[in-house]
């Protein structure tokens, strides 16, 4: 199936299992998972998106990580689909894109050298750890030149094999699922 027919079953998905009572359980399997592994363990400094109403969501996960004294950078989209990570805390403020997306007000940039770990959003993934995103390119471009450690938090949902991986699609190294 060609990638834009996955990306709307995806949403469509997402956005059904958004309303589902049971999702709030998926999310708590999903999260004690992480927390319980190394990955989440030895980083000290995370790169997250604030996640969209029908994505995993990451604000639990960044509170957390507050609490346990880890550094969260959070992306800021650029022209030519390149993204930039900048430092947040609790107190920063957010705006919202024109795509729906919280970025950051603040300009704290924080490079790639600096994050230990990147949680990596998407639509679809397979087992192997491809991903397709929304299509414009930023993680896959960003990650192309990333040394740290990725993961991606994944539903059941979004699991799907039958998609042709492209050469710019970079895999992530850890994938949590329910």
């Amino acid at each position: 199936m060609e990638k834009e027919k996955l990306r709307q079953l995806a949403i469509t998905r997402l956005q059904k299992i958004a309303d589902n009572e049971n999702r709030q359980d998926q999310v708590d399997c999903i999260l004690e998972k992480f927390f319980e592994s190394e990955i989440w363990k030895e980083a000290t400094s995370i790169g997250v998106t604030m996640a969209t109403q029908f994505e995993f969501p990451t604000s639990s996960l960044i509170q957390r990580a507050f609490k346990t004294g880890k550094k969260i950078a959070v992306p800021k989209s650029l022209p030519k689909g390149k993204m930039v990570f900048h430092w947040v805390d609790s107190d920063t403020a957010y705006y919202t894109t024109k795509f729906g997306v919280e970025e950051p007000e603040i300009e704290k940039v924080a490079s790639p050298d600096e994050l230990d770990l990147l949680i990596v959003p998407g639509l679809v993934f397979n087992r192997s750890g491809y991903r397709i995103g929304f299509g414009g390119g930023y993680y896959d471009r960003y990650l192309a030149n990333y040394k740290g450690k990725t993961c991606s938090f994944v539903f059941a949902e979004q699991l799907m094999e039958d998609w042709q991986i492209e050469e710019f699609d970079q895999p992530i190294q850890q994938l949590f699922f329910y």
